[in-house]
């Protein structure tokens, strides 16, 4: 059996999504800690073999090397949920968002976590305006991102939302978004995240 390895930065949110899925998912594998700060290690020769962009996460599994947050639970989905209720219809366009529009709250945060440059949150805040006014219509249709089950669109966007307060963004503005944060964090298989609140 190939072993399924997940190379993983602990403080990346984008990381977090790929393990979120492993533990929900319920998948063995193994952790492979990338020095990614202070060390730069994902920019390093034997690194950029793997994945030339140097980018996280990056899942090896099954002779397949997905990167980034869409490939990885992209694949992790369709690998181990026979069922097929972890993607389907909708899916993809809320993994192009998350990896797309609220990529900024993500470049935001990482400004505020490791620099001293003032912040400017205006884009993160229409992003998460845009996935609050989605989630408070989907309410009337059974909660989750796309449809009357989770998936793994969920998991892509949840931490950019969940870690949206390291940038001073009040959930209290947000009521839908708060409501499905919380339904997240039932999810059986969740784990946490430093940073992230044990209640939303």
């Amino acid at each position: 059996m190939t072993e399924t390895v997940l190379h993983d930065f602990p403080l990346d949110a984008r990381c977090y999504a790929a393990r979120l899925a492993l533990s929900i998912l319920q998948v063995e594998h193994r952790v492979r800690s990338v020095d990614v700060y202070p060390g730069r290690e994902h920019l390093g020769a034997t690194y950029r073999a793997l994945t030339p962009a140097g980018l996280l996460p990056v899942l090896e599994s099954d002779d397949v090397v997905a990167i980034g947050t869409a490939d990885v639970l992209t694949h992790l989905a369709r690998a181990h949920d026979p069922a097929g209720t972890w993607i389907g219809s909708g899916v993809d366009e809320w993994l192009a968002f998350a990896t797309g529009p609220l990529e900024t709250l993500y470049a935001t945060r990482d400004i505020a976590l490791y620099t001293t440059e003032p912040l400017d949150t205006g884009d993160a805040v229409a992003a998460l305006r845009t996935l609050d006014d989605h989630l408070a219509v989907q309410r009337l249709h059974g909660f989750w991102v796309v449809g009357e089950h989770p998936t793994v669109a969920d998991l892509a966007l949840y931490p950019a939302a969940a870690l949206s307060r390291d940038i001073g963004i009040d959930h209290d503005t947000f009521p839908a978004l708060r409501h499905w944060l919380r339904r997240v964090k039932s999810l059986p298989g969740f784990v946490e995240m430093p940073g992230i609140p044990v209640f939303p």
